[in-house]
């Protein structure tokens, strides 16, 4: 008997091991009843923004000579559209274009850009996420007789929180899971959210050293 329950202990471990250390292995299936929630990575955004600009001012003084160290500066309002795609947790694209013209005498921004975005999520509703990329940065000036366009394509960088405003339980209830690890971390399930970001279009750029920064806040929706 005891030979018996060995040789059965052993055939039971190599075929363990076999399943385990080699060969093929059958994929995970959810169990019966049980159905996958499965989130598109694609998300849209909508939001408002303000924009400082500042720039070296061609002013005289009343001798006629120029004055050095002068700045021109004014703010503006205006509005954002954002295009993203999330990988997973912690690395995603985005598309973003914003227009600034609202309540300003001097300045009329305007913007396009692609971002590498990575990201940390904190907690199941938090993300914080950073902005690297290129993009094409055009500002119009105009403050008396002055008219002046300046333009710009090079490297963009900015910063960003996202809150998410969907409510993950609710599939879960219903019997549902998720088919990714990455799902139910930060603002990445499907439903509405809320963002917040600093973006730096322009530093010491052209002649005249232009500089642009922006905040924008809004809204995004996770399909």
């Amino acid at each position: 008997m005891k030979k018996v329950i060995k040789t059965l202990t052993l055939g039971a471990t190599l075929a363990t091991g076999n399943l385990f250390g080699g060969g093929d292995i059958a994929p995970a299936v959810a169990p019966i009843g049980i159905e996958e929630i499965d989130p598109n990575p694609l998300y849209i955004g909508v939001g408002a923004l303000w924009v400082d600009v500042t720039r070296d001012c061609e002013c005289l003084d009343l001798l006629g000579n120029p004055r050095i160290g002068t700045r021109l500066e004014d703010t503006t309002w205006g509005g954002i559209v954002r295009l993203g795609y999330d990988y997973n947790q912690y690395f995603g694209i985005e598309a973003r274009a914003l227009k600034a013209l609202y309540d300003s005498d001097t300045f009329d921004v305007t913007h396009y850009g692609i971002f590498l975005k990575p990201m940390m999520p904190i907690g199941e509703q938090f993300n914080v996420y950073g902005l690297i990329g290129y993009g094409y940065t055009k500002v119009e000036t105009t403050c008396g007789t002055l008219r002046e366009t300046y333009s710009e394509n090079g490297m963009h960088y900015g910063i960003g929180l996202e809150y998410d405003l969907s409510d993950r339980d609710s599939d879960k209830e219903e019997g549902g899971v998720y088919d990714r690890p990455f799902d139910g971390h930060g603002d990445q399930e499907k439903g509405w959210g809320l963002f917040v970001d600093y973006q730096n279009l322009l530093h010491d750029s052209g002649p005249i050293k232009y500089r642009a920064n922006v905040v924008s806040f809004g809204i995004t929706y996770d399909f």
